[in-house]
């Protein structure tokens, strides 16, 4: 709650370019060649991935480059601007952005899932079989199908195939916001604002390198959005049955692609439908004006699409869908409860909020972020009241997408898996971020420099959050964070360890998620849980894997949110010293450790820890 601060900072700032933007427009020219400004914004780009690459950190040449890119954007996008040159400029920086992020992480996993997608892809490719990959996506196989493609053509890892392929693709969702925002508002102005906008969310930054089917499906969504705007403008009835055949390709096409991203994306739409209603009166229109929009002519892809999903589901049922309607379910009727989340220190001592950390954390990048992003959305809403006719078209999608970027910004409670719900978000946060763009960069010439600066430090800030750059301890002030990426030195050690247990193994083994995680990857599974509880770690497992990273990182045990577990620990580098030289170590390959006792392992690490 301490933290709540960067709303303060965010409403001085929106302040402030409101009464810098205030009165009459200023008369846009191109005052920047565009031509010689996109191949120096681009040749900067590749020297920053090349500096990155041969330095090993990427923080020092992006947070040079990113800034003085966006910045020479920004001015651009202040007079009448070249669309293929500004288009290009932030795809360059885009891009420059996820490469420089993956050429210095090794084996970037995020959230983990990456493991089980390179074993599902691996696994496809050697058995040809669909039914072959694991975790429910044997009935949506489109990702797998894709990246194995991708993989089989050009030879490389299933990893950097997959890494590659997110990458590319998500910078495609650039010039396809730009189409989007084109029309939407009927303006190709507003388009690369919204294409910029795509520059400064951090979930797309995110989800380029830790791509997964979610990922995938929510480009099939704004594809989606982009051929159903261009429905409702058809000329002709030509043009319209042409657009409808591509929409009902791409419809069959998502249905087999994920599932609970449509879910999301159903509630966020449902949203959008008090807002379209009211809409009429505000423009001073006729009922019958709001209604028509709910004709099935205009509805006909989302209601088709709910068709396709029903009747696939019907005949192929999801176990996760049906999970999470259980659970939900459970949750609403006080049946269960979602299981809370405890952290555990070995040894070790986390620090605490006060009123300094809070203020030091409005200076990270994180905070920076919250704060900018906070600034455009109130600079959005007051654009929105100021000039309301402005934005007849294309105002339902603003006014939602402002009502649910709220989301966007740092909350006061965890809750579990919200990321999912938020990356859904990101999808319509496009549209009033571009409103918000359009204000700050119509300042007075006088305050060009303020809205400049603002556009840069927002996008500067995007690369380093905590979220984009998870990996990067030096750009946050918070507690340790759990392991996001492993070198290539340590992810063949997991490897190895995985080979040596399935051997010699005589019993079963226990380790943290991430590691068992990446376990998948050889086709190995810890089966038996870790657990950390205020005396230690405990398991009735014969092998318990450790890693050295243990003494850098939070670990979390359990299995996820399904598990019922959702605990994590620290150890200190004392106590995992200790632990090392007291227990029968069978086997070591680089940081990791294989301890044997064949009745079970308690009070591992120590009786101190204490919970929280």
């Amino acid at each position: 709650m301490l933290r709540a601060g960067f709303t303060l900072v965010g409403a001085i700032v929106a302040f402030v370019v409101f009464v810098a933007s205030q009165g009459e427009r200023p008369e846009l020219e191109r005052r920047v060649p565009p031509d010689h400004t996109a191949k120096v914004v681009v040749a900067l780009a590749a020297v920053a991935v090349v500096a990155a690459a041969m330095s090993g950190s990427r923080l020092l040449p992006f947070a040079l480059v990113l800034p003085v890119g966006l910045a020479a954007v920004a001015l651009q996008l202040r007079g009448e601007p070249s669309v293929p040159a500004v288009v290009t400029q932030l795809c360059a920086l885009f891009l420059a952005g996820r490469l420089g992020k993956y050429v210095t992480t090794g084996f970037y996993f995020g959230g983990t899932d990456t493991f089980a997608h390179v074993a599902a892809v691996d696994t496809l490719l050697r058995t040809r079989y669909t039914t072959a990959i694991g975790h429910g996506y044997d009935l949506y196989p489109v990702f797998h199908f894709f990246i194995g493609a991708v993989r089989h053509a050009t030879g490389l890892p299933a990893y950097d195939a997959l890494v590659l392929t997110g990458t590319v693709l998500i910078t495609f969702v650039v010039p396809i916001a730009y189409l989007l925002g084109w029309s939407v508002f009927d303006s190709q102005r507003m388009g690369l604002l919204a294409a910029l906008s795509v520059t400064v969310l951090e979930f797309f930054s995110y989800h380029a390198l830790y791509f997964y089917p979610q990922a995938l499906a929510s480009i099939l969504i704004l594809g989606a959005l982009y051929l159903n705007s261009r429905l409702r403008y058809a000329a002709d009835e030509r043009t319209f049955r042409r657009l409808s055949v591509f929409v009902v390709a791409l419809l069959a096409t998502m249905v087999v692609t994920h599932h609970l991203t449509y879910i999301l994306f159903a509630v966020v739409a449902a949203a959008a439908v008090p807002v379209a209603l009211v809409r009429p009166y505000l423009f001073d229109g006729s009922t019958g004006e709001g209604r028509r929009w709910f004709r099935y002519r205009w509805l006909f892809p989302g209601v088709l699409g709910g068709v396709f999903m029903l009747v696939y589901w019907s005949y192929s049922p999801s176990l996760i869908t049906v999970g999470i309607v259980q659970l939900t379910a459970g949750v609403l009727f006080d049946v269960v409860t979602v299981p809370s989340s405890n952290l555990y220190t070995y040894g070790t001592t986390l620090p605490a909020d006060s009123v300094d950390r809070a203020v030091a954390w409005l200076l990270t990048p994180t905070g920076i972020y919250a704060s900018g992003l906070g600034a455009l959305l109130l600079l959005a809403g007051y654009e929105l009241l100021d000039n309301l006719r402005a934005y007849k078209r294309g105002f339902t999608l603003a006014l939602t997408g402002l009502g649910l970027s709220a989301l966007l910004l740092p909350l006061p409670i965890p809750i579990p898996q919200i990321e999912r719900l938020q990356f859904v978000v990101t999808l319509l946060a496009i549209f009033p971020l571009a409103v918000g763009f359009k204000r700050t960069l119509a300042v007075d010439r006088r305050y060009t420099a303020v809205a400049v600066v603002l556009v840069a430090t927002l996008g500067g800030a995007t690369a380093f959050t905590v979220l984009t750059s998870d990996d990067l301890s030096e750009t946050y002030i918070e507690e340790p964070r759990e392991q996001v990426s492993m070198s290539d030195t340590q992810f063949r050690a997991v490897g190895m360890t995985a080979s040596f247990l399935q051997r010699h193994g005589s019993g079963p083994t226990a380790t943290d998620r991430v590691t068992n995680r990446a376990f998948e990857t050889s086709q190995f599974n810890a089966t038996r849980p870790l657990r950390a509880r205020p005396t230690g770690l405990r398991t009735g497992a014969t092998y318990l894997v450790a890693r050295d990273r243990w003494t850098t990182h939070l670990v979390a045990v359990g299995r996820g949110i399904r598990s019922g577990d959702l605990n994590t620990f620290s150890v200190s580098n004392s106590r995992f010293t200790v632990a090392d030289a007291t227990h029968d170590k069978v086997y070591t390959a680089d940081d990791v450790r294989v301890y044997r006792s064949s009745d079970g392992f308690r009070r591992f690490y120590g009786e101190n820890g204490t919970a929280r």
